[in-house]
């Protein structure tokens, strides 16, 4: 579940104000459905649009388009030429065509088969995370990693970590969003990215709280809601 721009299935205030200054000329043309190979996004009035089914919001100018919830905010490059847009991600060029409502409903997801093995296991479905705090002498690292199974099939990932040493620190975000499917030992994902993988699946109950976990190549993802044990 890599990063990839598809994944600010972001909703919030940021967007407005991640641009230094919005142009309301420019997101008038911009606003109407978009599908490129990796992703469907809705702008629409109001600073609010639908990214692959999920509520976000942005905002724009002349020349960037921006993206944020109340987790952060990212924003990209673009052209737009008539009914192509064309955006830059982290030096890749995606391409975007206007589409009509009906062109929208026939591929969204209802409409795509199962890209990857195995099937959406709705006892897999929830809100999973791994934290991790690591102390050293001089420094230390903490992790956060959640990510979410929906029972469409599609999966959200958000992952933060920073660490800390003598001379300063530093932070970094990864996102992904996507298709996942799993097997009763492996746990696909098909990011929208462009990118699938494949990771080793193993249930467990914690040994302390009894909390269900996935056990994800070895990295113990707890439920964030609560539910029974397996």
């Amino acid at each position: 579940m890599n990063r990839s721009i598809y994944t600010m299935l972001l909703v919030g205030t940021l967007a407005v104000g991640a641009l230094a200054q919005s142009s309301k000329q420019a997101e008038t043309s911009l606003i109407g459905i978009w599908k490129s190979d990796e992703a469907t996004v809705e702008l629409k009035a109001k600073n609010v649009a639908i990214f692959n089914g999920q509520q976000v919001e942005w905002a724009a100018n002349d020349k960037t388009i921006a993206l944020a919830n109340d987790e952060g905010s990212m924003s990209f490059p673009y052209v737009l030429k008539g009914d192509v847009l064309t955006v830059w991600v982290e030096e890749r060029k995606v391409v975007y065509k206007r589409i009509s409502a009906e062109e929208a409903r026939r591929s969204g997801p209802s409409a795509q088969t199962n890209r990857t093995s195995g099937s959406i296991q709705q006892e897999l479905v929830g809100k999973w995370c791994y934290s991790a705090n690591v102390n050293a002498i001089g420094g230390g690292r903490q992790s956060d990693i959640c990510f979410t199974l929906k029972a469409d099939g599609t999966y959200e990932y958000y992952g933060e970590a920073s660490n800390s040493n003598p001379y300063g620190g530093s932070n970094s975000q990864s996102w992904d969003y996507g298709r996942w499917s799993a097997t009763a030992t492996t746990l696909t994902a098909n990011s929208n990215s462009g990118k699938t993988t494949t990771y080793s699946l193993e249930k467990r109950n914690h040994p302390k709280t009894g909390d269900p976990m996935l056990i994800v190549d070895g990295d113990a993802f707890v439920t964030f809601y609560q539910r029974r044990p397996w």
